[in-house]
């Protein structure tokens, strides 16, 4: 009786309907629990909405989904932060999110420069760069910074921390280890370079002191450590312990009539729909995490758990509608919110899992009854508004912020459409479970938004190589307004979207992605070199390993080898960059000797100077070969590679005793180079000014933060 009660079929196929929405509902249904968010700005700093062809400016604040893309024109810099990591980016930098959710974080960088900070990562979560080189796959928490050629024809990978995997054609990959730079040249991964860190640069530098306001930041005592925004509350407000309600943040420096959620604007940011924007430069955590809490006659933020990973919200707050608010929310008049307080339950205007309701609710409050979560969530599985919960600012006229209907369409701010409300409109008036306001085109950017500076088209049709295949190009704008007016004014979920036809998305020209990889090929450790070690920059070289170029020969898989070409240098010997980017680890273009060149080392005989690494074998000691008091034996390098390249393809028949033999020092011609070697001018300053073309930190003429 019992086995025929418990596992009839219909129960097991109501049992197996609950399992697979448990696992496929938060997988496309439910919204990631992160999301990015522009955090820093400088300068001219343009963004382009996933599905949309125009470039705007970016806003501070702005939270980055799959799909957006950012460009930093010259002498401009942005950052982003996703939840436990920052993304930091140079001037003239391409950088396209392609995906981010609750396991994976995907970037593209196919011009310019950009540095990965990963303070944690859990288990399953994966950090990527696909560049048009290679893909790079960080393994363990640290710190990177990634260069892209000019041209996107070579991609420097600088492991400062951790570690991390790199990824080319052919199933071509290897792992990388901290405290080491690596150059490829090719995908395919064969020809490449291994040396010391480079010194550090004014973007390094500027790292330093952006990632200083994390780690010693005193709100990091108070938020999850995967909060995004905590380290700008230092700056504006303080913290204090209050025993209802615990550690509180109180703003110092507001407007008068200040409340929350009421300067800034609303924009529609899919798979959430309606999210809020903040001008305040503090203005991200405090919006999408945690309660307010009137006390003391102030508004004060309660920050949520700390132990629990932070959830993200589009905003944590109430609407208001039906018949206590004269008109309907969806029915075209004023839209009205309040801030929710410590034990309010939220109510998300999109489509979610029981799940997901329960979880957003307990990791942003520590103040909050669960039996009230069940009766809410039970109105808003059938999307009736919510009644009988008593909401500590619903009432209340000076929490709640309503604006006209078109400058909350159209993203405009808040204050240009503001309209004011009495406490008998409010009486009576619900809380909201379905938001019915569908977006238009201008709903995505705001209202104000200028068109911007955009990439070079060269840089966008670049290929990129990755290890993970991203999603399908992001749905047009206008399709996607089409479709959430067909779908009631809701937002699309995720599997909505991602269903949606190919007809229907923009971009996919100019993602040329190639995925490489295979999960059956474990990275291994790149092959030593033979007879050269990590080479140290330069004195006076800030940025740009020492020779510039090829300052070691390329290993390559095969074991075959690169000879190395020729280093610029300028009227007094001195290696020079004249020509170079500002921030970038890459010689110009002219300093890499062609490939043909590197192929017949003989035809460089006025090669003028040569990484004394090379000059010995792999066995012998440093101090032998700065010893050796016959300048004949230094010049010996340049003419080694010839009898390598006889035996390029059977490297084991290359023993160090038959390439340094006599006839070698025939050409002491050659030995043009060593007086640019000696310490007085390997040491002289003016160069390492000259490198750095005259740009400096301005102090934050056009910081945005």
């Amino acid at each position: 009786m019992y086995t025929k009660r418990f596992f009839s079929p219909a129960w097991c196929a109501a049992a197996l309907a609950t399992v697979l929405g448990a696992i496929a509902g938060p997988a496309f249904a439910d919204p990631p629990e992160r999301v990015a968010r522009i955090g820093f700005l400088r300068g001219e700093v343009s963004f382009q909405p996933a599905g949309d062809d125009r470039w705007v400016e970016a806003s501070l604040n702005r939270p980055l989904v799959t799909g957006d893309r950012v460009y930093t024109d010259r002498d401009s810099r942005a950052e982003f932060e996703i939840g436990a990591a920052v993304v930091r980016v140079d001037e003239r930098t391409s950088f396209d999110l392609l995906n981010l959710d609750d396991r994976i974080a995907q970037f593209e960088l196919t011009e310019g420069v950009m540095n990965l900070r990963v303070r944690r990562l859990d288990a399953g979560e994966s950090y990527e760069v696909d560049t048009p080189t290679l893909a790079f796959v960080v393994n363990q928490p640290g710190s990177y910074r990634i260069d892209i050629a000019p041209q996107g024809d070579s991609t420097m990978v600088t492991v400062f921390e951790g570690g991390g995997d790199v990824y080319g054609e052919n199933n071509a990959s290897y792992s990388v280890r901290a405290g080491t730079s690596y150059r490829f040249n090719d995908s395919a991964l064969r020809d490449y370079e291994q040396m010391d860190l480079p010194r550090a640069d004014e973007f390094d530098n500027w790292v330093a002191s952006r990632e200083s306001r994390y780690t010693r930041s005193v709100s990091r005592r108070y938020v999850a450590d995967d909060m995004i925004g905590y380290a700008d509350l230092d700056d504006a407000g303080s913290w204090y312990d209050d025993r209802d309600y615990g550690s509180i943040w109180y703003p110092t420096s507001v407007a008068v009539g200040w409340a929350p959620y009421r300067h800034g604007h609303w924009s529609w940011i899919d798979p959430w729909g309606w999210t809020w924007i903040d001008n305040a430069a503090w203005g991200f955590a405090p919006f999408h995490y945690g309660r307010w809490v009137y006390v003391r006659d102030r508004w004060g933020w309660c920050p949520g758990p700390r132990h629990v990973r932070a959830v993200y919200a589009p905003a944590l707050v109430g609407f208001v509608g039906g018949s206590g608010w004269s008109v309907s929310v969806s029915a075209g008049g004023p839209v009205g919110w309040f801030p929710l307080g410590p034990r309010d339950v939220y109510v998300p205007w999109y489509r979610a899992s029981r799940g997901y309701f329960d979880t957003i609710n307990v990791r942003n409050t520590t103040v909050i009854n669960h039996i009230h979560i069940t009766n809410v969530y039970n109105d808003y599985s059938a999307g009736r508004p919510i009644r009988n919960v008593d909401y500590a600012y619903r009432g209340n006229v000076n929490a709640i912020t309503a604006v006209s209907r078109e400058t909350f369409v159209n993203a405009r701010n808040v204050g240009e459409g503001r309209v004011q409300v009495n406490a008998s409109q409010l009486r009576n008036a619900a809380v909201a479970s379905r938001l019915a306001i569908p977006p238009t085109q201008a709903s995505f950017v705001a209202g104000n938004a200028r068109t911007r500076a955009v990439p070079r088209e060269a840089a966008l049709d670049r290929r990129v190589i990755a290890r993970t295949a991203p999603p399908a190009a992001p749905v047009a704008i206008s399709a996607r307004v089409q479709a959430i007016q067909r779908n009631d004014g809701q937002p699309l979920a995720r599997n909505q979207l991602h269903e949606m036809p190919a007809s229907t998305r923009v971009g996919a020209a100019q993602r040329r992605v190639q995925v490489v990889g295979s999960p059956s090929v474990q990275p291994q450790p790149q092959p030593a070199r033979a007879g050269a070690a990590a080479r140290t920059p330069a004195a006076g070289d800030a940025r740009v390993p020492a020779g510039n170029a090829r300052t070691t020969p390329t290993a390559s898989p095969r074991g075959d080898t690169r000879a190395p070409a020729a280093p610029r240098t300028d009227a007094r010997g001195q290696p020079s960059n004249a020509g170079s980017l500002p921030s970038s680890r890459f010689a110009p273009r002219g300093d890499r000797a062609p490939a043909a060149q590197r192929a017949e080392p003989a035809a460089q005989p006025t090669r003028q100077a040569t990484p004394r690494e090379s000059a010995r074998p792999a066995v012998q000691p440093r101090e032998s070969v700065r010893t050796a008091p016959q300048p004949e034996t230094r010049a010996a390098p340049q003419v080694r590679p010839a009898p390598q390249r006889e035996v390029r393809e059977a490297p084991q028949v290359r023993p160090a005793p038959q390439v340094r033999q006599a006839p070698q020092r025939e050409a002491p011609q050659v030995r043009q180079a060593p007086q640019a070697r000696e310490p007085a001018k390997r040491e002289s300053a003016p160069e390492r000014g000259n490198d750095r073309g005259g740009r400096s930190e301005r102090g934050g003429r056009n910081d945005r933060h």
